[in-house]
């Protein structure tokens, strides 16, 4: 079914659905007939402007061959849109004929996913920018006192700043922001270095789902709202009216600007006289009278010039202000896979090799060992509070013929626990490994013993998983053998409720040939770390490909 899109509309009939808002222009009592439907879908930071000329245009009862031209508007996020137009179903949303969204990175990112769409994709025609704004660091007030004049992207999203993002799969600001994130953190080929996925980690589920809520926190609670990246003009609108006001910081290491390109979507069937419709809508979008509206709501020129009369304060100025180079669809497409795989909420069991072996060097100074509990601590630091985490050391005859000890055991990071929480009693635990050192490797019998206890309770809102690291092969000749561990790993598993075992073997002597097929069991994978420098990128690897668990 096809869905028609249309341009603005005027306050005169307000239909709220879900997160959009629809406005239907009066009846037409001039000498046109019938009705030609302009359907407008524009983003929430636009509305008040292009209402404003819509309305103007209505006023002189427009027409096309003789047909009323009625201009309806639905004030949507340019997220939802693109959504909407990639999974086009019967009964669905109305397609607009014009979009207004905030950045020409969502309808790019609808051309890149109309290939692989179930079902046709409306035909995108994306025309020039009607206005422009920067993304900006906000803070509140008091904030902004703490930090001085000097504020960039890496202060803000490497702890040295409290601070929050928005969904970037939802907010614009969230997504940029990514987009920059990546320019600082990633490889040149776009594959992610281990500080971009520890940073998607950290921000990810701090993420607000609008931007709105990062300004109503700094409206209750001045003194302890964390800093957000949001844009310029919505600084602007805010501080117009609030008695909170909001500071401005542009970045040192430049920024992106929201471009608010003017789109045209073209679907099958639509009535005659729709293309003259529309052309006369953008003429009114685009008319001086327009832009000078634009201007007035805290937008730049599509330019990035700030015209006459500029608001400044507050730390906003009219400069120019020095932009990085915009993304491609696919450096987008490519940062929301990393964010979605590192925000995944886990559950995992850590299982950590003790025997003597693991005091041997490790190549940069460092025993294995000491690499193994930095691992650990690492990801501590990272891990949110939301992350179920349990910890055990593994070698032979640790209580009897048992092979494992159990240090802290699986449940959430900040439950509290005698002395504090999950992860204060997972810290210490993990900085106490080195003092315990001693016997041979048990693995076969302590792989299982880890998976059944995972799976024991599995939760299917989480990723549920064992982590391995071990340095050798299993020399517990009491237990299970590795054909009688798989056919048991086999037998007992359930599609249903899959429980990953992702193994690191360290250093030349590990069994890697026998870590495989314990992965593949499972639907899990062995990584090789020989050296040191290899234990990040193994655990980056890891926390990507979680997306695709077990069927990677």
């Amino acid at each position: 079914m096809k869905r028609v899109a249309l341009p603005v509309g005027v306050l005169l009939g307000v239909v709220a659905a879900a997160a959009t808002t629809v406005v239907a222009l009066r009846g037409w009592g001039g000498t046109c007939s019938g009705e030609l439907p302009v359907n407008l879908a524009v983003t929430a930071n636009l509305e008040r402007p292009v209402r404003a000329v819509v309305e103007e245009f209505q006023a002189d009862k427009p027409a096309v061959d003789g047909q009323c031209v009625r201009v309806r508007v639905a004030v949507k996020a340019a997220s939802a849109v693109a959504t909407d137009l990639v999974n086009v179903l019967p009964g669905g949303t109305r397609t607009p004929s014009i979009w207004l969204p905030d950045s020409g990175l969502w309808p790019a990112r609808v051309l890149q996913q109309a290939g692989s769409a179930s079902g046709p994709v409306p035909e995108l025609d994306i025309r020039g920018s009607l206005a422009s704004s920067p993304l900006v660091i906000a803070t509140s007030m008091p904030l902004a006192e703490k930090l001085g004049d000097v504020t960039g992207w890496r202060k803000l999203i490497q702890g040295g700043v409290p601070s929050v993002i928005g969904d970037p799969t939802s907010a614009t600001e969230g997504l940029a922001t990514l987009m920059l994130i990546r320019s600082l953190l990633g490889n040149n080929d776009g594959t992610p270095r281990p500080e971009l996925v520890e940073t998607l980690m950290k921000v990810g589920h701090n993420a607000v789902p609008a931007m709105r809520d990062a300004f109503t926190k700094v409206e209750q609670d001045p003194l302890t709202a964390p800093a957000f990246s949001t844009t310029e003009q919505s600084v602007i609108a805010h501080n117009s009216g609030a008695a909170n006001r909001v500071s401005v910081r542009y970045a040192e290491e430049g920024t992106l600007s929201m471009d608010h390109p003017l789109v045209r979507v073209r679907s099958r069937g639509e009535p005659a006289g729709l293309d003259r419709a529309l052309d006369l809508v953008e003429e009114a979008l685009r008319a001086p009278a327009s832009a000078k509206r634009l201007g007035e709501a805290g937008f730049r020129d599509p330019h990035g010039a700030a015209g006459t009369g500029w608001p400044e304060g507050n730390g906003v100025r009219g400069a120019a202000v020095r932009l990085v180079p915009t993304p491609t669809p696919d450096q987008a497409a490519e940062v929301l896979r990393t964010f979605s795989a590192a925000t995944l909420d886990a559950r995992m069991l850590a299982v950590i090799d003790v025997s003597g072996s693991m005091q041997a060097k490790a190549g940069n100074g460092q025993t294995r060992m000491e690499l193994a509990r930095d691992a650990a601590l690492t990801a501590l630091g990272v891990l949110p509070d939301s992350t179920q985490l349990g910890l055990w050391i593994f070698s032979t005859n640790h209580s009897g013929s048992q092979d494992w000890t159990q240090l802290v055991g699986l449940g959430p990071l900040m439950e509290r626990m005698s002395g504090g929480t999950r992860r204060d009693a997972l810290k210490t635990a993990a900085t106490s490994l080195t003092g315990r050192t001693r016997g041979a490797t048990g693995l076969y019998d302590t792989a299982l013993a880890a998976w059944r206890t995972v799976r024991a309770d599995h939760d299917p809102t989480k990723v549920n998983s064992v982590v391995l690291i071990t340095d050798g092969r299993n020399e517990d000749q009491q237990g299970l053998d590795l054909s009688g561990l798989l056919q048991t790993l086999r037998a007992e598993a359930n599609p249903a409720q899959p429980v990953p075992i992702i193994l690191i073997g360290l250093g030349p002597e590990v069994d890697m040939e026998a870590l495989q097929q314990i992965g593949t069991a499972t639907g899990g994978k062995a990584y090789a770390a020989r050296e040191a420098g290899d234990v990040r990128g193994v655990l980056v690897d890891a926390v990507i490909q979680r997306r695709c668990r077990p069927n990677c």
